[in-house]
């Protein structure tokens, strides 16, 4: 039983060594892309949309030193105008988890009052129906 421990082990290290040889260095920018569904409430309107927006871009996304750009972007033409996309570009899957926090932090720091974040998060939730995805892209290069 000892022996098949052991071989148990170093046969898992092999295995997890040789993973690495076959993984590809990242070489793009990593992209977030989240999907938000529209509400269209009758208290809101689309210019209090984009100042609400507006207002999160310039205190949190352009503040943040991970986040090297964030669109929002909104359906413009097509069959179906619930569509809202936050695409949040960074330079490697670590920096994820580190721009959301700094996001966080910089959110804390612009509505400095649970009463502040409570009324601006009221004011912006209205207009989405709670329905998104997420997903996490890599940039595609091509080599030389």
């Amino acid at each position: 039983m000892k022996y098949l421990i052991v071989i148990f082990f170093l046969l898992t290290l092999v295995l997890a060594e040789g993973n690495k040889l076959y993984a590809q260095t990242p070489q793009g920018n990593v992209m977030i892309i989240t999907n938000l569904e529209r509400a269209f409430p009758e208290n809101g309107s689309m210019a209090e949309f984009d100042s609400l927006t507006h207002q999160y871009q310039t205190k949190v996304w352009d503040k943040n030193p991970y986040v090297i750009s964030h669109r929002t972007v909104r359906h413009w033409w097509g069959h179906d105008n619930r569509d809202v996309i936050e695409i949040t570009e960074v330079k490697t899957w670590e920096d994820i988890p580190k721009a959301m926090a700094k996001s966080n932090e910089l959110f804390m720091e612009a509505w400095s009052t649970k009463e502040a974040r409570d009324k601006f998060n009221k004011a912006y939730d209205k207009f989405f129906t709670g329905k998104h995805s997420d997903e996490i892209y890599q940039e595609v290069t091509f080599k030389k």
